[in-house]
């Protein structure tokens, strides 16, 4: 396959892009928990995410997540999604999930089912990710929506390498709503991240999402500040 070679300022610039979505952060507007008064929250979301690649063609997969709230102050949640999916071309696969979350006072669960295609173009790794879910029964955990109705979020991401080991990456992933009455955009997933593979099977990522949210009587912006931790095995016969 043959290597790409980028000019030390090409890195320098996507590395300065990915990152400047981390300085709104720190600047004015982000308060406490959301209210109609004040709607802007901080959270941060810590995730852990385990692959297991299967024989023909199949892989199986765990995240688990712990999510805070009113500036990182509170925990919000604890989230848990095993999921399944096949390759059926080199660039497609079919997937299936099951999502169950522990948030104050509550929980949820919903089932989702969709398709990831992911392609490589002159060094930009492209990914499409349309997933149509289903709520089992609803919680406020962010993500879903009322019990027996539907969602469908889409997520475009496009990742870069800037060294041998380090990635940057942008995705948006906006959720459709069909419930009546409702406005058709529930909330936008607009997320921005570093990706360091310190081994061929372990990647640590950093990442800000700014995340404005619909689905209530008045609008909510949310601010996500994470980390994540990649484990890839595979399956010995």
């Amino acid at each position: 396959m043959p290597h790409h070679s980028y000019s030390p300022g090409k890195r320098k610039i996507f590395a300065i892009s990915c990152l400047l979505a981390f300085m709104s952060i720190i600047s004015g507007g982000i308060r406490s928990q959301t209210s109609k008064s004040d709607p802007v929250d901080l959270q941060g979301w810590a995730i852990v995410s385990l692959g297991l690649d299967l024989p023909k063609k199949w892989e199986a997969g765990l995240t688990g997540q712990w999510r805070t709230e009113n500036n990182l102050g509170t925990t919000r949640g604890f989230y848990v999604t095993p999921e399944v999916s096949y390759g059926i071309h080199k660039r497609v696969k079919i997937f299936a999930n099951f999502r169950y979350a522990d948030v104050v006072g509550s929980h949820s669960s919903r089932l989702g089912i969709g398709l990831e295609y992911s392609t490589k173009i002159s060094g930009w790794q492209i990914g499409l990710r349309p997933q149509f879910q289903y709520t089992l029964k609803y919680a406020d955990d962010g993500d879903g929506s009322a019990t027996g109705t539907s969602i469908l979020r889409t997520r475009l991401s496009v990742r870069h390498r800037i060294t041998k080991k380090l990635d940057g990456y942008l995705q948006v992933e906006p959720y459709f709503t069909f419930t009546p009455g409702e406005y058709f955009i529930d909330n936008i997933r607009n997320t921005a991240g570093l990706r360091y593979e310190y081994r061929k099977d372990r990647r640590i990522s950093v990442f800000y999402m700014y995340r404005p949210d619909f689905a209530k009587s008045y609008n909510r912006l949310f601010h996500v500040a994470g980390i994540r931790w990649d484990v890839d095995l595979k399956w010995k016969k």
